[in-house]
């Protein structure tokens, strides 16, 4: 539950800053009249990608080594998602403006249509990238666990990406893709093992009785993960708040001198 809570908080997250930043820049440029192709461009992404889960999650696995070649394929997913994020962080809302810009001053219904496919692309990939990662997910976990965790992290991603929008949210966005990208790496350390577990089951991978006896508990063991990963995201919540109150006592200082 708490792998799917982050994954889905992360990548909603990244789809609602998106939205966010192109809602805003349509505002502030007074081509608020353009907003309504962004909106479609969501509902269409999500709609596929709503497809695109369902057609995973029908789509029944029953051979070891093919759910652990998917989990493989998962941690891969999660760990290009946090490598492209903290390439692109920086000068994502610049890049996302530029483009916004360029769609904007076409002639005619193509600066709306060009937006709405821009918006589309942008959530579909988020979308496709999400299903694929939790029906991975769904496969070391209880599959009610996994639904209910999604649900909550898209809840928390909306309500990230309103707020934002709203103006009433300031989000430090690189402590937040830090921290995350962090934990996700522990997730996409948990797939991988368990992949890996999933492969020497099914013989497609050599192994020993000691390396199973091993592997077996832990991957599991979804209390281990969960204890893990929580302590880790605790740890560097702390560490950042501790750093933002430094900075804030070392500008008092600034002040007061």
């Amino acid at each position: 539950m708490l792998s799917a809570f982050l994954v889905a908080l992360r990548e909603g997250v990244e789809a609602s800053l998106v939205v966010g930043i192109i809602l805003v820049y349509l505002s502030r440029t007074g081509r608020g009249r353009l907003a309504r192709f962004v909106w479609y461009g969501v509902a269409l992404a999500a709609a596929l990608s709503l497809g695109v889960a369902v057609a995973l999650e029908r789509w029944r696995i029953s051979e070891d080594g093919f759910e652990g070649l998917m989990l493989l394929i998962a941690s891969v997913f999660v760990i290009t998602m946090i490598v492209w994020m903290n390439r692109v962080a920086r000068h994502l809302k610049k890049e996302i403006e530029q483009k916004v810009e360029a769609y904007a001053e076409r002639a005619g219904s193509a600066a709306g249509w060009g937006i709405f496919l821009f918006v589309f692309l942008m959530v579909l990939r988020e979308g496709a990238e999400l299903a694929l990662i939790l029906r991975a997910v769904e496969l070391s976990s209880q599959g009610f666990e996994t639904w209910i965790g999604t649900i909550l992290g898209i809840a928390a991603a909306v309500a990230v990406g309103l707020f934002f929008f709203k103006g009433t949210l300031r989000v430090p966005l690189h402590r937040f893709f830090a921290t995350t990208s962090v934990i996700l790496m522990l997730v996409a350390f948990q797939l991988a093992l368990t992949g890996i577990h999933e492969l020497s089951e099914a013989r497609w991978l050599p192994s020993s009785k000691v390396e199973m006896a091993i592997l077996g508990p832990i991957v599991r063991n979804e209390l281990f993960f969960f204890v893990f990963i929580f302590g880790a995201a605790t740890l560097l919540i702390l560490r950042e708040w501790q750093a933002a109150s430094h900075d804030k006592n070392d500008r008092g200082a600034l002040n007061d001198a």
